[in-house]
């Protein structure tokens, strides 16, 4: 188990017990400072007096990517697992993962996700998001079986699900840059052909509640972008390029992530005039990107509700009009609407 935390002393508590009281005994967990400024690491350093089986290593540099990676280059263990400093485990979950990983020879287990919006009066609110439970044992099966777990987003970073280390290890070094963590799971899935979903292990996501009014981000179709272009040449190497059914999922998911930056670039908190704001949301309509997604999903367009006419219209004005119709309804869907604004990773 590798966890790396910058400045987490409020939540790295909770973290590391929900791994030390899983009654898993043959357990190594690697606890990473990454140059936290508050009292993260005397936090772990307690843990680590208390019980061998913790670990800690610090090192002079705040990015948490950089600390899975070294978590992973000092971890000794057949299996590595991810969890982030906000987040926990559910009651027996290592178990049920790992009888998973040896009853299917997988070599990647994916568990159930729930989604917990913390909220300020100490109340949770959560959503949990699952998949029929089942296991590949070929690289086509996978590749078919993986698409909904793209749509869904639950291959979109390596928290939460069991790995073999050295290949873990491997398409972790291969992946430094701003987008690691997600090129590190997109690089371990690519030639994978092993593989299972279970139920009964549940993996706590943690989030902040979605604020009033989101800040304005101006990296975050660029960072949607990038996710496209990535799944797209994984579906080039896995030979789905041409086919239009396997290709549907990601463009859905594509275009959702169109719609929440609209919903953001037309509302978004910030300095920013009407004017940008309406540039920005004409480029996201008119990118190549979105206009492929467009045209690929008209069959489906009522999946996207009242934002698909505009940005099929490429009309800017209309999208900006129709977020805010649709900031209401993404409220009404916390946490999920949380989840997609409230997480730093």
């Amino acid at each position: 188990m590798i966890v790396a935390a910058h400045n987490a002393e409020g939540h790295m508590s909770r973290a590391v017990e929900s791994v030390l009281n899983q009654g898993y005994e043959d357990l190594e967990l690697v606890v990473v400072d990454c140059a936290s400024r508050d009292r993260t690491r005397s936090v772990c350093e307690r843990f680590a007096e208390r019980d061998i089986r913790v670990e800690v290593l610090c090192i002079e540099d705040e990015s948490t990517d950089a600390g899975r990676r070294a978590g992973l280059l000092s971890a000794r263990g057949t299996w590595a697992m991810f969890l982030d400093q906000n987040d926990w485990l559910s009651s027996g979950y290592l178990q049920t993962m790992v009888d998973a990983m040896v009853a299917h020879d997988a070599l990647l287990v994916i568990p159930e996700l729930s989604i917990d919006a913390e909220q300020p009066d100490g109340a949770r609110v959560s959503t949990t998001i699952s998949h029929e439970p089942c296991s590949w044992n070929t690289p086509d099966s996978f590749r078919r079986g993986a698409s909904a777990l793209i749509e869904s987003g639950v291959l979109a970073c390596t928290a939460g699900k069991l790995f073999d280390r050295a290949r873990l290890q491997d398409a972790s070094c291969a992946s430094e840059g701003g987008d690691a963590d997600q090129a590190a799971m997109i690089g371990y899935v690519r030639d994978l052909d092993r593989a299972a979903v279970v139920e009964g292990a549940r993996y706590h996501l943690t989030v902040a509640p979605a604020p009033a009014r989101p800040a304005f981000d101006p990296t975050q179709f660029a960072r949607a972008r990038r996710e496209f272009e990535a799944l797209e040449a994984l579906y080039e190497v896995w030979g789905f390029a041409d086919d239009a059914e396997a290709m549907r999922p990601i463009y859905r998911r594509h275009l959702r992530e169109v719609v929440r930056c609209i919903v953001n670039a037309a509302l978004g908190s910030g300095r920013v005039s009407s004017i940008e704001r309406k540039q920005r949301v004409q480029d996201m309509v008119d990118d190549d990107a979105t206009r492929r997604c467009v045209q690929a999903l008209e069959a489906c367009s009522h999946e996207f509700g009242l934002m698909y006419a505009p940005i099929a219209r490429r009309s800017a004005m209309a999208c900006c009009m129709g977020a805010r119709i649709q900031d209401i309804v993404d409220r009404a869907l916390t946490p999920l609407g949380a989840a997609a604004t409230g997480r730093a990773r």
